[in-house]
């Protein structure tokens, strides 16, 4: 309840804001009237200094409000969208079919993956350029930071570089995105998957978030599926779904290999998951002809550190 009151109030208004006792009131700007009070960890003495307490209503507010800074909307915007079910033909006037034709055909050509033009991932494309072109902007920003060590870490195993661009689509770049099944970090690992390539996962460390262990492990697991399929489609089918169930659309496609022809045979998020990555593709390559520009990615890793001695377990939550 607190979580549903408070983000709206602090991203829509300006407020004013006065400490009397235990409490704080939010006044807006805009509206005087509209005064809301909450509990806060600071209580105004008398002879004017701030006496700081721990009150577990502030705990609280602030920890909804710190996972609201760290989980931004690009999440809900990159949700799967199903190219053949949930959009119709959008009208986007700026990318021709013979153009896009064109450079699909050119990605295809330069890439390992089966970028083939058909409806379906133009539907995708012009679906993404009309109604994500600010959210692709910031994706770029956030690009230029992460990019360079996903690169280094692909080259070492030897994996196409595009594969950087799957990183947007598991998690939108967000090292502490989780998803609704318990996948975490920017390459979205189960508890289970993460634990077999050497992930910690306990009551106190969670390397699906740090950002180097899991794209270390992302790269293991990639490569590891590109031995057994022989394919970087299937491969990318098979990090979705798992390799059961790639296996399983090969053998009721009458054993083809090629992602379009099993791709009514796979799980319905996985026949979503590979057009995503190449609508994806498409937006990261082409993106100055379309006019995204990047919007600066501003990193928070500056901290003040100190020591302490502690003589007993505690907890960081």
């Amino acid at each position: 309840m607190i979580k549903s009151f408070l983000v709206p109030l602090l991203l829509s208004i300006s407020f004013i804001v006065s400490a009397q006792e235990n409490n704080t009131q939010l006044t807006d700007s805009k509206n005087t009237n509209n005064k809301v009070t909450l509990n806060i960890s600071a209580n105004d003495k008398k002879d004017g200094s701030v006496e700081l307490i721990d009150h577990k209503d502030a705990s609280k507010i602030d920890s909804l409000w710190l996972q609201t800074l760290s989980q931004s909307s690009l999440n809900s915007d990159f949700e799967f969208v199903d190219p053949d079910e949930k959009i119709n033909d959008t009208i986007y006037n700026n990318l021709s079919t013979e153009l896009l034709k064109e450079r699909l055909a050119h990605l295809n050509a330069t890439t390992p993956f089966n970028v083939e033009y058909n409806p379906s991932l133009e539907r995708l494309i012009k679906h993404y350029l009309k109604t994500r072109k600010e959210t692709m902007g910031k994706l770029i920003g956030k690009a230029a930071y992460y990019f360079p060590m996903f690169e280094e870490h692909l080259d070492k195993y030897n994996i196409p570089l595009e594969i950087k661009y799957l990183a947007i689509v598991e998690s939108a770049l967000r090292p502490r995105a989780r998803s609704r099944v318990g996948a975490a970090g920017l390459w979205q690992f189960m508890y289970y998957t993460g634990k077999q390539f050497n992930l910690d996962v306990n009551s106190y460390v969670d390397d699906r978030h740090d950002p180097i262990r899991a794209t270390e492990a992302a790269c293991k697991f990639l490569k590891s599926l590109h031995k057994t399929f022989g394919d970087w489609d299937l491969a990318l089918a098979a990090y979705n779904s798992g390799p059961g169930n790639v296996s399983k659309a090969i053998r009721r496609s009458g054993g083809k290999r090629n992602y379009w022809n099993i791709r009514h045979n796979l799980p319905r998020e996985t026949a979503g998951y590979l057009p995503a990555f190449y609508a994806t593709l498409y937006l990261m390559e082409y993106a100055e002809e379309h006019g995204i520009r990047p919007q600066k990615f501003i990193t928070n890793n500056r901290f003040e550190t100190d020591t302490i001695v502690v003589k007993q377990q505690i907890t960081f939550d």
